[in-house]
């Protein structure tokens, strides 16, 4: 492209884009304007000398405010360029995207809920960049369910379990807890390889491998084993120096072996989470067993349990040992 004494009108447009993009980032000064042009092209500004230089920024400032309308104000305090009141939007979105920014600003209306605030602050932004005709039609959007994260999951986790996962699931870190199981009378510590945050039944959970667990009484015992780990339980949580591996452990798979009553079989046999379907045997009366594995057993346990009645668990071992478990100990509460 000829950099001539007068420029290409395209090539003002695209330096006046850019500059546009980072102020959308946040504030700005005028050597970060210049290096965020220069980063989407090195020729941006045709190699000419720093007076020379900002004197074209300076007129891209002016096409954007007097060419543009766009309000972008300078902070003499600040040193900081960033954008005031825009009158033309720089942006745009379907309605079934309006649809999800209202149905976020409804499920994150409380402010206790763990990042309201950070998730209010990027709503906050698509807003003002949509300008207020496109933000009104936000609220006429219709077809999501309403989601209570609040009433469905009480655990009081703390600021610092947050954070700290946070960092070291991005940082690929290993992380040390206090953890209050519902099956230990005193917490443990547990030593974990931390990799993601879900919900799922009411209630957040870290998927983690755990190492090892440090009893009361100081004895370690290796686990080695991936546990769903409830974040309202976790106490006392340290981020250590230590890289995760380059590879996730390799779950350890599990027999499940299951039979699901006729009512239940005739509607097809539902895909569970937690349960991989390896084959399905049908019988005569309807019924049907279902063969497969899983990498966890609290989980596949949980689910087989919905069925009540209509299902009977008959193998692998370690999953149908801990439903024998489950059952004795619930027929043993309803017989006294």
């Amino acid at each position: 492209m000829s950099r001539g004494a007068r420029e290409s009108h395209w090539l003002v447009m695209r330096r006046c884009l850019t500059i546009i993009r980072r102020l959308q980032r946040g504030p700005a000064t005028r050597d970060e304007l210049i290096q965020a042009v220069l980063d989407d092209d090195p020729d941006a500004y045709g190699g000419v000398t720093k007076k020379a230089l900002l004197k074209r920024l300076e007129r891209d400032i002016w096409h954007i405010r007097y060419s543009l309308y766009i309000d972008l104000r300078f902070s003499r305090s600040e040193g900081q360029y960033f954008l005031g009141e825009i009158e033309v939007p720089l942006l745009d979105l379907p309605d079934e995207a309006l649809g999800t920014i209202e149905w976020l600003e409804k499920s994150f209306s409380d402010g206790d809920l763990p990042h309201h605030r950070a998730v209010h602050s990027l709503l906050d932004r698509l807003r003002k960049f949509l300008g207020p005709a496109r933000s009104r039609d936000i609220g006429r959007q219709n077809g999501f369910p309403d989601l209570d994260l609040r009433s469905r999951d009480n655990d009081d986790i703390p600021e610092r379990v947050w954070e700290g996962l946070r960092k070291a699931i991005d940082e690929g870190l290993e992380i040390e807890f206090k953890y209050a199981s519902a099956y230990s009378d005193a917490p443990r510590r547990h030593r974990v390889y931390p990799y993601k945050i879900y919900f799922h039944r009411g209630h957040y959970y870290l998927h983690g491998y755990c190492l090892h667990v440090i009893r009361p009484d100081g004895r370690r015992v290796d686990r080695r084993r991936y546990i769903p780990y409830r974040l309202g339980r976790i106490l006392e949580l340290n981020v250590l120096p230590n890289k995760l591996p380059p590879e996730p452990p390799k779950a350890r798979k599990y027999k499940v072996i299951y039979k699901l009553a006729p009512q239940i079989a005739r509607g097809g046999v539902s895909r569970l989470p937690y349960i991989e379907v390896l084959d399905v045997e049908r019988h005569k009366d309807g019924s049907v067993t279902v063969h497969g594995e899983t990498d966890n057993i609290f989980w596949a346990v949980r689910e087989l349990l919905h069925y009540g009645p209509n299902c009977k668990v008959l193998g692998g071992p370690e999953i149908l040992g801990q439903i024998r478990e489950i059952v004795r100990e619930m027929a043993r509460q309803y017989d006294e």
